[in-house]
């Protein structure tokens, strides 16, 4: 009985000590309106997420999960992708195209970042073409037709090959120049309204030649037509695109997707007549055109692609679900890019995955957010040449559809105004309406938008993932009857492309030469602060859909048990080794009671069941600056460094 007597009082001092220490009391500020607000919730910046917190009453979880997202982090993400993009002993000079060694590098630095935060992080690959671009594209006009002579030639610059250009031979293609005359056009509704003047056409012969023409023969369908009949009569060499029209001098020149091997209905006619293509901006064109009409020149195209096939990766981070680890949110962007440093289509997106990554492992860490869901971040390769990379993970993971509960797809984020593709409601989900919500609750502006467009496409729609599989590469996926995800989305913003020029008055650069860091400054395009807050908005979204679990009180680390290990971490926390817990209790240093040669923590747990004492009052401690203290530290005790601990609940006695 005196025992007993003796064991409660050293545990209730123990209890009361520890739950009242002031270094176990979790510091707070006062805003303004005497709301408290927790320390590591610090402005950012003047309209900090904590602020909003408050006046839209967001949990105090949820605030603490956006409190850790830095606009500036991200940005820096996003850089550090353009730097892998512009560094030609990396990159070559195929930027982050698909299949290419820059491509690779990318997945590469993404799953170390992945990794480096302490998720699982580990790459799947596929076979697939690749291309890449081993040395700087030039155009070279020549005012005599022979190229041995040089005071006559002119280097025509800026120049660039399309994406997924056909390769010219070696030393380039070398060839009298011509030019096909589109259609006057006062502005872009006069395209089509007369037809191409094939009289005009005829009587040049495009045979073995190097052809100019505009880019804007493909925005009509009859135009284009006319243009592809042409090619298959009579081969150029190489095709030179610029812009026709002067109304369309704005703009540099608009790398499509694998614009060199063309998505159209009229299948991939230059890689079918093997003609390498490239472009010049209006300026350069014109130039050319005027040469062209006082003096028959020539030109040398050198685009020193190489075409090939082999390894794609996909990079995957996954942060284990506590509740239902089975089902799967995936938050998901695509890394590669067209001829450009792609800053905002995707870096700006693959930057946001990354930092959602990092503050959402973090959260982990501090005790905020323990996801009910697995949560794969996924930067998707090859989306630029069909959603190729995408469509080859539901390949390999289609049997787990079904598991998939959301799909939030980052595509092209931080410009200045966010949308979100609207979505059917699904099994209790109406995502695009709770990101909406979302959004509003953080004070960003948001709008719905049309489906389509990028990789969530796939998870929401395979049957026309496969036709359109089909129709770009004569291949057949075979993810046609997979289960479709509904709650699939894509989080964008505008302006997104030039063309946003005519239809909200300001233009965006993505495909073109200006998709780089320095439009932030120049262009006020892609900044830290819209950025930030798109990430926000899919940070908040994540954990509504992969709601926080909430551990039984006691349950240090989150097993859904208040065990000995439980018992360990407060040991942890307050710097105790058995030996104190023992001498806590009124025990002799290193009593062996379970005789099992060691002295442990099954020896303690063994004491204090006998004294009819529970691991789980020592649980209180949970919620305080202690927590954070047993996660992160460890204790190397005097008795085994690696003390064995057992997962015998005391609870249940």
């Amino acid at each position: 009985m005196r025992k007993r007597v003796v064991l409660t009082f050293f545990v209730t001092v123990f209890l009361l000590s520890s739950m009242f220490s002031t270094r176990l009391i979790r510091p707070v500020a006062i805003s303004p309106n005497n709301t408290r607000v927790p320390d590591d919730c610090r402005p950012i910046r003047s309209n900090s997420v904590c602020a909003r917190a408050i006046l839209t009453g967001l949990t105090s979880q949820e605030s603490q999960v956006i409190a850790l997202i830095n606009g500036t982090s991200a940005y820096d993400f996003d850089l550090k992708l353009e730097e892998i993009a512009f560094n030609h002993s990396v990159s070559h000079y195929a930027f982050r195209a698909a299949g290419s060694h820059g491509a690779y590098e990318t997945a590469k630095w993404i799953t170390d970042q992945f990794e480096s935060f302490g998720l699982e992080a580990y790459n799947e690959s596929f076979e697939f073409t690749n291309w890449d671009m081993l040395s700087q594209p030039t155009l070279t006009i020549d005012e005599d037709g022979n190229p041995s002579t040089t005071d006559d030639q002119t280097p025509i610059e800026p120049f660039q090959s399309t994406h997924y250009s056909w390769p010219t031979s070696d030393g380039g293609v070398f060839a009298d120049l011509v030019v096909l005359p589109l259609p006057v056009a006062a502005d872009r509704h006069e395209i089509g309204v007369y037809p191409i003047d094939t009289a005009a056409w005829d009587v040049i012969d495009t045979t073995d030649k190097v052809l100019l023409i505009g880019k804007e023969v493909r925005w009509d369908y009859n135009w284009q037509n006319t243009y592809v009949e042409k090619l298959y009569a009579q081969p150029p060499a190489a095709v030179i695109y610029t812009w026709w029209y002067d109304w369309m001098a704005f703009t540099p020149p608009l790398i499509s997707s694998a614009g060199g091997r063309p998505i159209s209905g009229w299948g991939s006619y230059y890689w079918d007549l093997e003609v390498p293509v490239g472009w010049v901006d209006y300026d350069g064109g014109l130039w050319i055109r005027n040469r062209e009409s006082h003096m028959n020149v020539s030109a040398r195209v050198i685009i020193d692609s190489v075409i090939g096939f082999g390894l794609h990766y996909n990079v995957i981070g996954r942060l284990e679900g506590y509740v239902n680890p089975d089902r799967i949110v995936i938050v998901s962007s695509h890394y590669d890019t067209v001829m450009t440093s792609g800053f905002c289509d995707n870096g700006a997106g693959t930057a946001g995955v990354v930092e959602l990554a990092r503050i959402l492992t973090n959260a982990v860490e501090m005790g905020y957010y323990y996801p009910t869901y697995t949560i794969l971040f996924i930067p998707f390769a090859s989306e630029e040449i069909g959603l190729v990379g995408s469509i080859n993970y539901v390949v390999q993971h289609e049997a787990e559809m079904e598991d998939i509960v959301a799909v939030i797809n980052l595509d092209c984020i931080g410009s200045d105004n966010l949308y979100v593709a609207e979505t059917n409601p699904a099994d209790g989900l109406d995502l695009d309406e709770l990101i909406l919500e979302a959004a509003n609750d953080l004070g960003v502006n948001a709008a719905s938008t049309t489906p389509g467009g990028s990789d969530q496409e796939v998870f929401r729609n395979p049957a026309w993932s496969e036709s359109f599989y089909m129709s770009l590469w004569g291949l057949a996926s075979g993810i046609g009857d997979a289960t479709p995800v509904e709650s699939s989305t894509l989080l964008i913003s505008y302006p997104l492309l030039y063309s946003d020029w005519w239809d909200i008055g300001t233009p965006g650069w993505i495909h073109t030469s200006y998709d780089n860091s320095t439009s932030t400054e120049t262009l006020s395009w892609v900044e830290v602060d819209d950025l930030e807050d798109h990430i926000q908005v899919a940070a908040l979204a994540v954990v509504r859909v992969s709601p926080p679990y909430v551990p039984i009180l006691g349950d240090t680390d989150v097993d859904f048990d208040v065990d000995l290990d439980d018992l360990f971490n407060v040991l942890i926390g307050y710097g105790m080794t058995i030996e104190d817990a023992m001498a806590t209790l009124g025990l002799p240093a290193g009593t062996d009671v379970d005789k099992d040669g060691w002295v442990d923590l099954d020896d303690l747990g063994w004491v204090l069941w006998n004294y009819g004492t529970t691991v789980l009052p020592l649980g209180v401690l949970r919620q305080t600056k202690a927590r954070a203290c047993m996660q992160k530290s460890y204790i190397e005790f005097h008795i085994r460094k690696n003390p064995k601990k057992s997962s015998v609940s005391l609870v249940s006695g």
